[in-house]
Formats: structure tokens, C-alpha cells, sequence
């Protein structure tokens, strides 16, 4: 067996899905990369506001929950879009387990958001994956 597949097969639950919950990881499993899936959930997925944030998210049959991120030029320049999604990306893979299985989760980035220390973006998306956004 070669170390791609093994790899695979490491990633993948009790019921054959999916599954790198078990580490810190952000790997290509755990992101929504495809343009078709970003609209499918800005069109088809809920929606729910936070100060400096904005979810959007619907139940797939993935069994893992994923993330995209939006960050758009009015959040700063690269470094402050860059740093934002880096932020985003930290609180993903350390809460990750806090999120049903089975979701994908954009998370737009509003103006403001570029000027929160870290500290203070992992508050309010906890508070917001509390209140199960």
C-alpha cells in the first residue's frame, strides 16, 4: 500500500467517511475549495450575523465539518486580509469539534474585522458557534 492511500485511510471514521477531527490539521478535506460549493451555500445555506462576521452554512453528506472564507479588499489590505484569515483558519482547527458533523461553514469577513486582536475574534466566534449560529 502506498503512503497516499495509507494516508486516506487514516483520514477516514468508523463509518468510512472523512475524518481529520482527530488532529490540529487544515488539510484539503477540511476547506470548501470548489466556486460551485461557495454559491450552493450562499444561495441554499442559512445565514446568521455577528459584529464583525458573517455565517453562511448548510448540513452536507461529508460527515466532517468544513470551511471557507471570504475576506474581501474593504476588510484592509493583503497583510490585514491575510492575517484575518489566519485568525479564521486557527479557531477552525482548535473548535472544530464544537461544530455538527456534516456542515460547511463560509465565514465572510466584514470591515472592522482586521482591527480585532486574536484574542478577541476567538470571543466572538464562540459566542456565535455557542448560540449554534
Amino acid at each position: 500500500m502506498d503512503a497516499l492511500s495509507s494516508k486516506e485511510e487514516e483520514l477516514k471514521d468508523e463509518k468510512g467517511l472523512p475524518s481529520s477531527s482527530g488532529d490540529f490539521k487544515f488539510t484539503k478535506l477540511d476547506r470548501i475549495r470548489r466556486s460551485a460549493e461557495y454559491r450552493q451555500i450562499m444561495v441554499e445555506g442559512l445565514k446568521f450575523r455577528t459584529s464583525h462576521f458573517i455565517f453562511r452554512w448548510r448540513v452536507t453528506r461529508v460527515g466532517i465539518p468544513r470551511l471557507g472564507i471570504s475576506v474581501s479588499k474593504k476588510v484592509g489590505n493583503s497583510c490585514a486580509r491575510n492575517r484575518v484569515k489566519r485568525r479564521l483558519r486557527e479557531f477552525f482547527r482548535h473548535n472544530r469539534q464544537k461544530l455538527p458533523s456534516g456542515i460547511d461553514v463560509v465565514i465572510i469577513a466584514a470591515q472592522g474585522s482586521s482591527n480585532l486582536e486574536t484574542r478577541e475574534i476567538f470571543e466572538e466566534l464562540n459566542r456565535a458557534v455557542d448560540q449554534g449560529f
